[in-house]
């Protein structure tokens, strides 16, 4: 696929609790970093591709990409990522995927901006669990910012509070991520 107006944020930033505090963006899986695999799964899709990092942001820059961290040092979840990376876009359509996904596919994108229409917001589903995969447009900043200044961090219950359009799509191996260090292994 061509590459489009769209830039890109990959959340890799988390604690990784389950993963035992190591960074999973750099964990390696069939002989890659995740974070590479994220970057080759989208650098032919997008224009531009952010890196939303708060450790390790020398190794995370040594890709080639800009890296931003959040606003503080609080790891307050997807949610902060975005909305500190969100004004580094240059364009108004952002795709924001997890650094933990390494089996994205090649259509993700031109699949999502099939079905954002009519919408600022294109989630994903797969097997009834919201995936940290969306399409949305930067427009949305100003209630990430204010979900958080609430003290919310559920990407779910932000996203039922703003208009959006979710995709099912079951039984699709695209989608799985890696969580725990049983999961690295190779799938």
């Amino acid at each position: 696929m061509a590459k489009t107006d769209i830039s890109c944020i990959i959340l890799a930033g988390g604690k990784s609790s389950r993963m035992n505090g190591i960074d999973k963006g750099l964990l390696e899986y069939k002989g890659q970093r995740l974070i590479e695999h994220a970057l080759a799964s989208v650098s032919s899709q997008v224009d531009e591709i952010i890196i939303s990092a708060n450790r390790h942001l020398e190794e995370y820059a040594s890709f080639g990409y800009r890296v931003i961290s959040d606003d503080n040092n609080r790891f307050d979840g997807p949610l902060a990522g975005m909305a500190s990376a969100i004004s580094h876009c240059n364009h108004d359509r952002v795709l924001v995927i997890p650094c933990d996904m390494p089996l994205l596919p090649a259509s993700l994108v031109s699949t999502l901006v099939q079905h954002s229409k009519h919408t600022n917001l294109v989630a994903i589903s797969n097997d009834n669990h919201l995936q940290l995969v969306f399409l949305m447009h930067r427009n949305l900043l100003d209630s990430i910012k204010l979900y958080l200044s609430r003290g919310g961090h559920s990407v779910m219950r932000w996203l039922d509070s703003v208009d959006h359009h979710m995709m099912v799509l079951d039984n699709v191996d695209y989608f799985h991520n890696i969580n725990t260090p049983e999961q690295i292994q190779p799938l």
